[in-house]
């Protein structure tokens, strides 16, 4: 039998150099030098961000600035402002600064204290309560508040700044009812009390006389106490005074002349 000839087998290594070379493989990176390594890409560029206007307020005084700062010390080292220990900034150093930044100087380290809030008083007119009296419906309650202060500078003074307060527990109102704040009515109304009180008191409701006598009728105080009177005379309103003149006037039956011997008579005027 006749043979056929073979073709001679192409050696593997330079199948696979040649491989190599189509496909850009080897030390020539496909520049067609193998001895040059490929172009590698440039990074990305980052831009300075472009200054911008920012308002600084230290105590209270005003400045602005350009800069290129991002958060607020930056801000603040650019505009060379320095910060003692215990100054306070807003927005804190640490964060993106904003439109405006303000800076209060201390002159000592803060401190908390929690105070006491009064209770205030709510009055309401009550027609069941006597006139000029009052009742206590409902007692009141003290509040609590955090407080928190320093000492700063103002006008070359050292004066105490609070620089924050927050409620703690809320103060409960203490209610009054009162009763009608006007004079009395009835026959002795119709007298003439402005008459007597000039005469006793030139009227003057916080008139006292070293006596013992006391506001617009010169009430002793046994006498103010027998008609509801409470404290001094002369420490109550001009309607009180005359509203409780007029109460002893009907207590003694009219007769006027054991209270006001000597100026009496002008109730009659």
């Amino acid at each position: 039998m006749r043979r056929t000839p073979t073709t001679p087998a192409i050696p593997v290594l330079f199948v696979t150099a040649l491989l190599a070379a189509a496909c850009g493989g080897g030390g020539g990176g496909g520049s067609g030098d193998p001895g040059k390594a490929a172009p590698v890409a440039d990074a990305p560029r980052t831009s300075a961000p472009a200054p911008r206007k920012i308002v600084i307020v230290v105590d209270k005084k005003k400045t602005e600035t350009m800069t290129t700062g991002t958060t607020v010390q930056q801000v603040l080292d650019q505009a060379k402002i320095p910060l003692g220990p215990h100054d306070l900034v807003a927005p804190p150093r640490e964060r993106p600064a904003g439109k405006m930044i303000k800076v209060v100087r201390l002159l000592t380290a803060p401190v908390t204290k929690v105070v006491a809030v009064p209770a205030p008083t709510i009055r309401k007119k009550s027609s069941s309560v006597p006139p000029f009296s009052e009742k206590e419906l409902r007692k009141g309650k003290p509040g609590l508040k955090v407080v928190q202060t320093a000492y700063v500078r103002r006008k070359g003074k050292k004066v105490k700044l609070v620089i924050s307060q927050k409620v703690k527990r809320k103060p409960v109102a203490r209610i009054l009812a009162v009763g009608p704040q006007s004079a009395g009515g009835g026959s002795a109304a119709r007298l003439n009390w402005a008459g007597l009180a000039k005469c006793e008191s030139n009227n003057n409701p916080k008139a006292v006389n070293p006596a013992g006598y006391y506001g617009l009728y010169q009430f002793s105080m046994a006498s103010w106490a027998s008609v509801g009177g409470s404290g001094k005379p002369s420490d109550a309103s001009a309607g009180e005074q005359t509203y409780r003149a007029q109460m002893l006037y009907n207590r003694v039956n009219g007769r006027w002349q054991g209270q006001w011997p000597n100026c009496g008579r002008f109730l009659f005027s």
